[in-house]
């Protein structure tokens, strides 16, 4: 008669045989937990997506910071302008003023006449 011989199977981990240890399981790599691991297709699309968003950040602040100093230059060239005007005025005044003075010297040397 041919007996069947029972073999016993091994489990999925290593059991020590002694009850009051705990029963190995193999050694996790990683502490993250599995709900936040992310593969690395994912990592490089949210980097992609990081640096998309920074790059137009960056982009809007340096437009800003452009317009601001193009209202500057304007600013600028509006006062010297200004500046400008109020100049050849004063010059005017100044020489009209002479002008004046000198006719009424003459009108003066003509009275006495």
């Amino acid at each position: 008669m041919t007996a069947k011989k029972n073999i016993p199977q091994e489990p999925a981990t290593r059991v020590s045989g002694k009850d009051w240890k705990m029963a190995k399981t193999p050694t996790r790599r990683s502490q993250m937990p599995t709900a936040l691991k992310q593969t690395y297709s994912a990592r490089i699309a949210k980097t992609k997506q990081h640096n998309i968003a920074r790059d137009m950040a960056k982009a809007m602040k340096q437009e800003k910071i452009d317009e601001k100093r193009r209202k500057r230059e304007i600013t600028e060239e509006r006062k010297k302008i200004q500046e400008e005007k109020e100049r050849i005025e004063a010059l005017a005044a100044k020489m009209s003023a002479n002008k004046a003075k000198r006719l009424r010297k003459k009108a003066g040397n003509l009275k006495a006449r």
